[in-house]
C-alpha cells in the first residue's frame, strides 16, 4: 500500500517514533510523518519523506536530528518492526539515544522473540528450532549493550512492573549477562571472542528459563492468588519441560544446564535433582540469582513488589525458621494431605459433615502454603552460593539507580 502525502486523523492509525532510531544509512521503504496540532480531535499528518534514494546520507542524518518525534502508519507496522530488528546494533550503540528509549526498544523487540519462541511449542518442532536460532541471533546483536554496567539503568526503570513470564525472562537473560561481563574472573577471565560465546550462552539460557511453563495450565500460569501444593508440583516441573523442549535443538550444554538447573538450591532443597553446592553449574547458579532477584521485584495479584535492597536482605538473610521451612517444602514435594483430622460433631447428615471436614482441611493447606511462604521471605541465603551472591550485590550496586546502601 503506497502512502498518500498527507492523512487527517485521530491519531490512532499512527504510532511515534524516536528520529535518532533511524539509521541515515539503511532507511528501508516506509514514510516518516510529521503531526500537527488536533482540531476538533481530529491531527493533520503530514508526509515528511518517501523517497530516501533521493537524500543524501549526510542530509538524511541531519534532517532526523533536527525532527522531534516522527510518526509511521499502522500499515507500514511490520516493515519498521524488521527494519528496527536489523539495525538494533546501530540504535543500541548510538550514545545520542537515553537509556530509556533504547530499553523501551530492546525490551519490545526482545519481548515478541521470547513469545515466539514460547508459542513454538504449539507449532511443529522444527519450528522451534528456528524461533531459538531467530532469539540467538537478536541476542548476539544486543550483546554490548546488554552486558554493560550502564544498562542497569534499563533494568532498574522496570523493578517493580508487574509480573509477566516473557519480560520477566528478559531481564533475567539481562541480569546474567551483566553478571557475568563484570564477574568474567569466575570463569578464568575468558579472551573476547569466548566471553562473547559465554555472555550469549548465559543470556538465551536467561531468556528460554522459563519455557516449560508452556506445558503448565494456563489456569495455574495466571492464578491471581498463591498457588496450592498441588499446583506448586505442577510448577516445579517447568525445567524438565523445557528441558524436553530444547533437548534436540543442538543449544550448548551450558546454556541446557542453566535453565535445567536454574532452581537448584545450594543446599540441597531444591529441584529438579536436588543438587548441592558444586554439583551445580555455575551458569544455573547465577541464573537462579538473577531469577529470584527480578521474582522478588515483581509485583503480583497477592503482593507488592520489593524494592532492590528488600530482596536482596531476603536473598542473603539467614533463615531462622529453616527447619519448619523444609517440613513445608517437604509436604508440598509429597503433596502430603496437611497433618490435622477434622472432626464435625454439630453436623447429623453425614454427607454435610464430610463436607465441612474436608472444608475445614482445605482452609488448613491454605493456611499452610500462606505460612510457607511467608517463611520463605524470613531468608534464602541457603539457596544460593554465598560468594556470587555477595559479588551480584557488587555488581548492581556500580550502577546508581539502584540503592543498596547498608548491604555491603
Amino acid at each position: 500500500m503506497s502512502m498518500a502525502p498527507e492523512y487527517f486523523d485521530d491519531g490512532s492509525s499512527f504510532f511515534a517514533v524516536d528520529p535518532l532510531s533511524i539509521n541515515p544509512a539503511t532507511l528501508a521503504d516506509f514514510s516518516l510523518f510529521e503531526r500537527y496540532p488536533a482540531q476538533n480531535g481530529v491531527f493533520r499528518f503530514r508526509c515528511l519523506l518517501t523517497d530516501t534514494d533521493a537524500v543524501a546520507v549526510d542530509r538524511l542524518k541531519e534532517m532526523l536530528g533536527s525532527w522531534d518525534t516522527i510518526y509511521i502508519h499502522n500499515t507500514e507496522a511490520q516493515d519498521y518492526k524488521s527494519y528496527i530488528k536489523e539495525n538494533l546494533g546501530f540504535i543500541l550503540n548510538n550514545d545520542a539515544i537515553s537509556t530509556s528509549k533504547k530499553t523501551s526498544i530492546l525490551v519490545n523487540l526482545s519481548t515478541d522473540a521470547i513469545k515466539e519462541t514460547f508459542a513454538a511449542p504449539f507449532v511443529p518442532q522444527a519450528k522451534i528450532s528456528e524461533t531459538v536460532e531467530h532469539l540467538e541471533k537478536f541476542v548476539s546483536k544486543a550483546l554490548d549493550f546488554l552486558s554493560g554496567i550502564e544498562s542497569l539503568k534499563g533494568i532498574a526503570t522496570m523493578i517493580g512492573h508487574d509480573y509477566d513470564t516473557h519480560t520477566h525472562s528478559v531481564k533475567v537473560g539481562w541480569l546474567c549477562a551483566v553478571f557475568i561481563k563484570a564477574n568474567s574472573d569466575l570463569f578464568g577471565n575468558p579472551g573476547r571472542e569466548q566471553l562473547k560465546q559465554l555472555l550469549l550462552q548465559a543470556t538465551v539460557a536467561g531468556c528460554l528459563h522459563d519455557l516449560g511453563k508452556v506445558k503448565i495450565p494456563e489456569n495455574v500460569i495466571n492464578k491471581p492468588g498463591r498457588l496450592d501444593n498441588l499446583e506448586y508440583v505442577l510448577m516445579q516441573s517447568h525445567p524438565a519441560f523445557a528441558m524436553a523442549l530444547l533437548f534436540e535443538k543442538k543449544l550448548p550444554n551450558d546454556t541446557l544446564q542453566a535453565i535445567l538447573y536454574h532452581h537448584e538450591n545450594e543446599d540441597g532443597s531444591g529441584y529438579p535433582c536436588g543438587l548441592a553446592g558444586d554439583e551445580i553449574p555455575l551458569p544455573a547458579k547465577i541464573c537462579h540469582i538473577a531469577d529470584v532477584f527480578d521474582a522478588l521485584t515483581s509485583a503480583r495479584p497477592y503482593k507488592k513488589g520489593k524494592t532492590p535492597a528488600e530482596a536482596l536482605k531476603i536473598m542473603a538473610g539467614k533463615n531462622p525458621y529453616l527447619d519448619t521451612l523444609k517440613i513445608f517444602e517437604a509436604e508440598v514435594t509429597k503433596n502430603a494431605r496437611p497433618p490435622v483430622t477434622a472432626i464435625v460433631r454439630d453436623e447429623q447428615d453425614p454427607k454435610l459433615r464430610r463436607l465441612k471436614e474436608q472444608q475445614m482441611i482445605e482452609e488448613e493447606a491454605a493456611k499452610r502454603v500462606d505460612a510457607r511462604v511467608k517463611l520463605r521471605d524470613q531468608g534464602m541465603s541457603h539457596c544460593f552460593d554465598s560468594d556470587l551472591l555477595k559479588r551480584f550485590i557488587v555488581t548492581l550496586s556500580k550502577s546508581d539507580s539502584f540503592d543498596l546502601s547498608g548491604l555491603l
